[in-house]
C-alpha cells in the first residue's frame, strides 16, 4: 500500500482562513464536515482543511495508537464504543484489518458511523487539545434519513486521538443538504441546479435565489460504478499482470490525464496506473463510455431540460473532475467547479466563520 502523500498530491487542499495553529488551551471551536462516500472533507477553526479517503477499519491488536486517524474510545455517551479502537483514512488501508471498508460500501454509514469518522478525522490534526468543545455543521446528501441518527452523537466523548487523551464535546449546529453548501460556495443567484456526481450516488438539487425548489433527486450510482468496472476489466488485468486495486485506480484517475509523445512523435493520451509507466487510458475511455451510456445519460438529459428552462447548471463532486467527462459536460454549457471536491465544505465555512 502507499502512504498518504500519494493520495493527496493530485488535489489542491484550500488553506484555512487562519494560518496559525490555535492555542493549546483553546476549548471552543466551530467545525464543518462533509462526509463523502470516497473522501472526508473537514474544517476546524485555526487549522488547514483536512481531506482523507473515507476508509474505516477496526484496529488489530498490534496497531500503534499514535497513528494519524487512530481513535481509542475510553468513555462517553456512546457506551457501545467503550474500549474499542479504530482507524480512519489512509492508515486504515495500510493496517491490513479484515474489517476494512469504505463509506461507499454502506449507504447508512454516513449516520451510523458518523461519530467514528468524525473522531477519526479529528485524529489527523497536527495539534490535539486536551479539551475540545465543537459546534459542528454537517452536510449530507439525504438530510431526512441521516440527521436524526447523527444528532444522537451530541454529548461528551473521552477518547485518545492518535494517542493523545482528549475530551471532545460535540454539538450539532445544523445538518444541511450538499447542494445548498455548493450554491453558497459558487454564489449563484436566480434559477440554479446543482448536480453532485459523488462516489456512491449522484444527486440533483434545484434552487431559486438560494431557496430549495422541490425534492432532491438522488440516483444510487456514482464514480464508484466506473471504478468497479475498470477494476473488473480483463484488459487492465492483462496489462498490469495482477488483480487491479480500486484504491490505485481511484488515485490514478484523480492524478489526471497527461499527453505524452510516442516513439514516432505522435501525441497520445496517457493515464498511468499508480506509480507505474503503464498506460490504461484505453481501458478508462471504454469504461467511461459505459458509465455515461448506462448511468449518466438520463441525468444529463434532465440537466439539459433544466438548462433550456433557464437554470444555471453547476456540476460538483469528485465526478466533476473525471478526465474527458468534465470536458464533455462543459461543452454542453454546464458550469464545472474549479474545486468540486471542496465546494460543499467551502460553502459551509463561509456560513459558520
Amino acid at each position: 500500500m502507499t502512504d498518504s502523500k500519494t493520495s493527496k498530491s493530485a488535489v489542491k487542499v484550500p488553506k484555512s482562513t487562519q494560518s496559525k495553529t490555535p492555542s493549546k488551551i483553546r476549548k471552543n471551536f466551530k467545525s464543518v464536515i462533509d462526509l463523502g462516500n470516497h473522501w472526508i472533507k473537514f474544517y476546524l477553526e485555526g487549522y488547514d482543511l483536512v481531506r482523507e479517503p473515507s476508509w474505516y477499519a477496526r484496529c488489530l491488536d498490534n496497531t500503534s495508537g499514535k497513528l494519524p486517524g487512530h481513535v481509542r474510545y475510553v468513555d462517553g455517551i456512546r457506551t457501545d464504543l467503550k474500549n474499542t479502537c479504530w482507524l480512519v483514512g489512509n492508515q486504515a488501508v495500510r493496517s491490513g484489518s479484515s474489517d476494512l471498508m469504505r463509506l461507499v460500501e454502506d449507504y447508512t454509514g454516513k449516520s451510523s458511523l458518523w461519530l467514528e469518522y468524525f473522531l477519526g478525522t479529528l485524529a489527523h490534526l497536527p495539534q490535539i487539545n486536551s479539551e475540545m468543545s465543537l459546534e459542528v455543521t454537517v452536510t449530507c446528501n439525504d438530510v431526512k434519513r441521516h440527521e436524526p441518527i447523527i444528532r444522537k452523537n451530541e454529548g461528551t466523548h473521552r477518547v485518545e486521538l492518535a494517542g493523545i487523551p482528549c475530551s471532545v464535546n460535540v454539538a450539532i449546529k445544523t445538518v444541511l443538504p450538499e447542494g445548498f453548501a455548493a450554491l453558497k460556495s459558487q454564489k449563484l443567484q436566480g434559477a440554479a441546479t446543482i448536480c453532485d456526481i459523488g462516489g456512491g450516488n449522484t444527486s440533483i438539487s434545484r434552487f431559486f435565489n438560494s431557496e430549495p425548489v422541490g425534492e432532491v433527486i438522488v440516483r444510487d450510482f456514482g464514480a464508484e460504478y466506473l471504478i468497479e468496472r475498470i477494476s473488473c476489466n480483463s484488459d487492465l488485468k492483462t496489462l498490469i499482470k495482477q488483480a487491479p486495486s480500486k484504491d490505485v485506480i481511484n488515485r490514478s484517475i484523480e492524478a489526471g490525464l497527461k499527453i505524452k509523445k510516442s516513439e514516432t512523435g505522435e501525441k497520445v493520451p496517457f493515464l498511468a496506473y499508480g506509480e507505474s509507466a503503464l498506460n490504461f487510458y484505453n481501458v478508462y475511455d471504454f469504461e467511461l463510455q459505459d458509465f455515461i451510456n448506462c448511468r449518466l445519460r438520463e441525468v444529463i438529459k434532465q440537466l439539459e431540460q433544466y438548462k433550456l428552462g433557464g437554470d444555471q447548471i453547476l456540476i460538483i463532486g469528485g465526478g466533476s473532475k473525471l478526465p474527458l467527462l468534465s470536458a464533455a459536460l462543459k461543452k454542453k454549457g454546464f458550469l464545472i467547479s474549479d474545486n468540486g471536491a471542496f465546494d460543499n465544505l467551502t460553502g459551509l465555512i463561509s456560513e459558520v466563520v
